[in-house]
């Protein structure tokens, strides 16, 4: 009994294995059949099975990423810059002062502002002092003019009152501004071929970093430009500053020798004694009301000891009397 039983034991685990085997071999021949159908399947569309695990069309933005676009106006030495496409006159910033003394200061001021308005000038800044009481008036003007009648100006306002003294400078910017004009150009090629991605992006994260740049770029842009309009508005307008002083006489330039010395000298000496009587009196002046008390204090007080004195000595004199 016992034999029989551990028999078909044997025989059942013998077929257990067996059909164990069977079923392992049939899901390792499904597996490679399923393999080499898929191989086939890219073999048929010529493309392999690495390259189909691989994110097709990473994007032209990664592309342009790769790409070298932040050559603004640059030269590596090996070739020349082409400048046809760019205005490169002389770029010039003129900017004077001018100092004028005047005895007919009314006159002299409605000439200047004349002189400005005919030229095809504006005043961009006016002020003025003093009172015409005291005859020492004085007024401060930025005019303003036109490049190409900077000279004709000049030449004109010099003639107003007396010209006391003049300096004019002139600042070339023409390499600056040419520089300006490259930038903007490289940055408005940059945004035309940042737009044209934008429209070929395929995906949510190359559309968002293509409009950063974008902006990014559309603001140099702007910055450049404004740069660019402040230039031509200092070419185009030289800018003249004007100070007026209202005196008595004109000051007189003499030659540099020892005897002109000698009489500045002492026409500055006397001039500050005079000066200095003057404020001597005008002090005075200011302090005769506090004098005048003053005194009347003192004469009551020397009043009133000399009344009080007398009193004293009289005294003295009765005592001396019924003494004898």
């Amino acid at each position: 009994m016992r034999r029989r039983v551990l028999t078909l034991l044997v025989v059942g685990l013998m077929l257990f294995a067996t059909a164990c085997g069977n079923a392992s071999e049939g899901s390792t021949a499904e597996f490679a059949a399923t393999t080499e159908s898929k191989s086939s399947g890219y073999d048929s569309l010529g493309l392999s099975e690495s390259a189909s695990e691989d994110s097709i069309g990473s994007g032209d933005y990664a592309d342009y990423e790769e790409q070298d676009y932040e050559s603004d106006y640059s030269n590596d030495g090996g070739s020349e810059v082409d400048l046809s496409e760019y205005d490169t006159s002389r770029k010039l910033i003129y900017t004077s002062y001018i100092n004028l003394e005047s005895k007919k200061f009314d006159e002299d001021v409605d000439a200047i502002k004349e002189l400005v308005s005919a030229n095809g000038g504006y005043f961009e800044s006016t002020s003025s002092y003093g009172n015409e009481e005291y005859g020492s008036r004085s007024a401060s003007f930025t005019a303003r003019i036109p490049s190409d009648k900077y000279e004709a100006f000049m030449n004109s306002v010099g003639e107003v009152g007396s010209l006391a003294s003049k300096s004019e400078s002139v600042d070339d910017i023409t390499s600056s501004y040419v520089d300006v004009q490259a930038r903007l150009k490289s940055l408005n090629t940059k945004l035309e071929r940042l737009q044209e991605l934008e429209e070929q992006a395929d995906n949510l994260e190359d559309l968002l970093a293509i409009e950063d740049r974008i902006n990014d770029v559309q603001y140099q842009i702007e910055s450049y430009t404004a740069q660019k309009k402040a230039y031509d508005d200092q070419i185009d307008y030289s800018t003249v500053s004007i100070d007026i002083t209202e005196v008595s006489t004109y000051s007189e330039v003499k030659a540099d020798t020892a005897w002109n010395r000698f009489v500045e000298a002492f026409s500055s000496s006397f001039s500050g004694f005079v000066a200095f009587i003057q404020a001597f009196v005008i002090a005075i002046i200011y302090l005769l009301p506090y004098l005048i008390l003053i005194a009347i204090i003192l004469c009551i007080i020397f009043f009133v000891r000399k009344k009080k004195g007398k009193s004293f000595s009289f005294k003295k004199k009765d005592k001396k009397t019924d003494q004898s």
